[in-house]
Parts: C-alpha cells; structure tokens; sequence
C-alpha cells in the first residue's frame, strides 16, 4: 500500500543560476562603476570602464537595475591601467586603481557637474583646472582595523574587504605616507606578541609634518606589557624619519603611552596649525594646501571683509583668511575643536578671529555672534552638508548682509541640494572645480563660488542636456 507524500508549508524555490552577458560599457556611475543597458535594464559593472566590451554576471537582480561582478575584458579601453597595489582585487580601499590619473579627474568633475545640471538645474559659470594630488602616498590619516582570530591568535591588520564588513590582511598600502610601508607588517608583529590583544579594535593614524600618532582604540585595559610593546613599536617607528607618539582610547578617556613634550602640527602658509590625537584633518597635505589658497583668491578678499566660517574645525580656513580681512568668526559643533581653533589663534599671534561652539543644524538667532555682520561665509560641512544651516542663514539677517560664498563639498548629492537651496535665495554658482583629494578612490570633493546674483528681468531658460543620470 502507497502513500502520497504530506509537504508542510511552501515548497523551496531553487534560486535560478545567472548566466554570463557580454555587455558594452557606455559610461561611469558616479561611484566609479562601469554602466551598460541590457534588455532594458541598467546594469552596474564594478571594474569595468567606458568604451570596453566585457563578459560579466548579474550578482543582485533589482526591478529597473542590477549590480554585475566583471569576470573577463574583452575589448579594454585605452584609460585602463594595472593597478600597482597588490590588494586591490580585494581590498575596499581603492575602487579606481584600474583608471589612468587623468580619466580619474575628468570623470569626478563630469560626474558632479552632471548632478548639478540634473538635481538643481545649475551649470557653474567657470570651470576651474582641478586641484591634483599625487596618485600615491597622499594619506596622512587613516583608519585600521585590527582583530585576533579566536582559534588561531592570529592578528589581522588591514582594511575592510570590498562589499563586504570582514578585514581583508594587509601588508602594504599604497595611499598611506611612504614612510609607513612597512607599518602593517609591523603593527601584526606588535599585536602578536600581546596576550589580549583582541582589546584593541582599531588603530587611527595621523601624521603631522614631523609628528605622527597613533591611538589605539581600547574596549578593555591594556597590561604593562601590551603597553610596553606598543613603545617599541612607536620607537621602531620613529627611525622612519618621523617622531612618532601613541595613545589608548577608551570609551570615557584617552591616555598617552607617556608624556610627549612636543604637539602635533601641520603648516599652512605661514602659520602653524597644531591638534591632538583623534582631530579631524584634512586628509590630503597637498590638496589642502591647495584649496586654501584658492579660496583666498575665489573669495577677493580686503581688509573690510567679515568672514563667518561655519563647521571651522582647528581653524583650517579661518586662520589663513583672517591675514587679510578685518574680522573672522569661526563656528564649530563640537566644543574641543573650538578650543583647538583658539589656541592656534594664540599660537599665531593672532587676534581677529574668534571661535564659538553650536550645533548648525539647528535655530542660529540665539547666539551672540549671529547678530554680527558677515559679508562672506565659507562653508566646509561634513557628507551630510549644510541645508538646514542655509535655511537658517537666510532666515535671519546674515543672509541679507551676504555677498560671497565658498562652498567645501565632500558628497556631491549634498552639494546639488544645497545649490539649489543657495540659488532659491538668490546665489549663483559662479565658479567651480574638483579636488583630487582622494585619488585612486570613488570619493568625490569639489569646491564652489557663489555670488549674490545681479537683479535681471530676463527669465532663465532652462538646459536640457543628457547627463550620467538620464540611464
């Protein structure tokens, strides 16, 4: 006697196999990724550049798009180069290795005027030469990761793998000061030797023109003897050309492995910006340099000028612009950086700039200092930029008083929206230009002027002009 099989609940779905296309790349997103059509659909090649023909496989299947993983060239574009890091298959670092310096920089500026055309409907009046960088060696700050394997001991030091949160080892980096090549190599050795090392979540590298840092970041105590590693290693360090300090960060405090009597700084023009373990810097010397004195020749700056810098940081442009204007007030979030700011006002002997704490996304009108008049405003905000500031800017009497405004943007989505807020209130972008701050990766920053716009009676025609966007 049979009997007929009873199934409990819904039968399992075989998730059906992906094959292999042959696609023909039509242009660059703006995270760096190939772009081609097939059967309608837009289609995401990691890899893989403009103007090749290249076998890939559908790895996410969306309704209107999908990401492929690139698995052959067939026909390379004459932009591609061998990416010279021996991680770079790996590691999420760096996704623009494979692509010529040159076409690195025409795509970044591309890829931002684009979205400014399509999200606010802005082209810049001028478009200025790009500020370059050096394709290697350029980072002066870093984040690396560390962890112990549970089974093994093992000490892993390096970046996270690309797409993914897992720590890829590394033994070298390309983008980190040449001085540093071997510092992966010798922070595994270190971490191998201390007994609880898997304390030690992550190390955050900065380095100033003579002074480098390194501050470990600590969920539990460290030992003497872990402690006293990390000395040898600071020291071992040392013998590179650059002094090196270190520090243990824990969630309430940061110590230092001992008393340092000099402090970390860097050189702006003439002056000399100091700041401490766990300060945001500008990543790239060079560039930075760079954009400060572009702005001071974007800005046109006289000795009547008040200028009001908003998210000022240790004072990075505030100090450099105050040589030439009558007055500089500089806004800050975070109460430390404040104080840093005003110290190295001191530092410099110099006394017409001023450092105020507040959090600029919230109402301006109750603090002291608003009720000042600014003619010029710089603005470097953080990735998530600066709308709700703007709005309150132009609520108040210091948007009336407004002229001039620079405008520092590390996410180009963040820039297009505030664009479109400046231009509702009158500014117009009046010049323009990328800063290869981050070579070799898909970060994008670029830096605007915008000018109080002339009354006009003629009405704006709007452009229409395809853009990376119209997929």
């Amino acid at each position: 006697m049979s009997r007929n099989k009873i199934q409990f609940g819904r039968p399992k779905k075989s998730k059906p196999k992906l094959a292999e296309q042959q696609l023909s790349i039509e242009s660059l997103s703006i995270e760096g990724r190939g772009v081609a059509k097939s059967n309608g659909k837009t289609l995401f090649v990691e890899g893989a550049l403009p103007g090749e023909t290249v076998t890939a496989k559908i790895t996410q299947d969306h309704k209107s798009y999908a990401q492929a993983q690139l698995i052959d060239v067939i026909s390379a574009s004459e932009q591609r180069i061998d990416a010279p890091c021996e991680h770079y298959s790996q590691c999420g670092g760096c996704q623009l290795q494979h692509l010529s310096a040159t076409a690195q920089l025409a795509h970044k500026q591309e890829a931002v005027l684009s979205l400014l055309l399509h999200n606010a409907k802005t082209t810049p009046q001028s478009v200025e030469t790009a500020l370059e960088s050096p394709a290697y060696y350029y980072r002066r700050s870093a984040r690396i990761g560390v962890n112990q394997l549970h089974q093994s001991g093992l000490a892993i030091v390096g970046f996270r793998r690309a797409n993914s949160a897992k720590l890829l080892q590394v033994s070298h980096c390309k983008v980190l000061p040449e001085n540093l090549s071997e510092l992966f190599n010798q922070l595994r050795d270190s971490l191998d030797q201390i007994d609880n090392a898997k304390a030690i979540t992550h190390v955050e590298l900065l380095q100033g023109d003579n002074i480098g840092a390194l501050t470990f970041r600590c969920k539990a105590q460290l030992k003497n003897a872990a402690k006293k590693t990390l000395l040898t290693l600071l020291e071992t360090l040392s013998d590179s050309g650059i002094t090196f300090q270190g520090y243990l960060r824990y969630d309430d405090k940061t110590v230092p492995l001992k008393q340092y009597p000099e402090r970390l700084s860097y050189a702006i023009n003439d002056l000399k910006l100091s700041f401490e373990s766990g300060d945001f810097l500008q990543v790239n010397a060079q560039v930075n340099q760079q954009m400060i004195n572009r702005a001071l020749d974007w800005l046109a700056l006289c000795k009547e000028d008040k200028i009001l810098d908003c998210f000022a940081g240790l004072g990075n442009f505030s100090l450099p612009l105050s040589k030439q204007v009558q007055q500089v007030t500089g806004i800050e979030g975070s109460e430390r950086m404040v104080e840093r700011a005003a110290f190295n006002a001191l530092l410099n002997n110099i006394d017409n700039c001023q450092f105020y704490s507040a959090n600029l996304s919230e109402d301006i009108q109750s603090h002291s200092w608003a009720a000042k008049h600014f003619n010029k405003l710089v603005l470097d905000p953080p990735r998530s930029g600066a709308s709700e500031l703007i709005n309150n800017l132009f609520s108040s009497a210091i948007g009336e008083q407004l002229t001039h405004i620079l405008y520092v943007a590390c996410d180009p989505s963040s820039l297009a929206r505030d664009t479109k807020l400046l231009n509702e209130n009158g500014f117009e972008m009046v010049k323009f230009c990328v800063m290869d701050m981050f070579p070799n990766t898909a970060h994008i920053e670029s830096m605007a002027l915008f000018c109080l716009a002339k009354p006009s009676n003629k009405t704006p025609k709007k452009a229409k002009a395809k853009t990376l966007y119209d997929y």
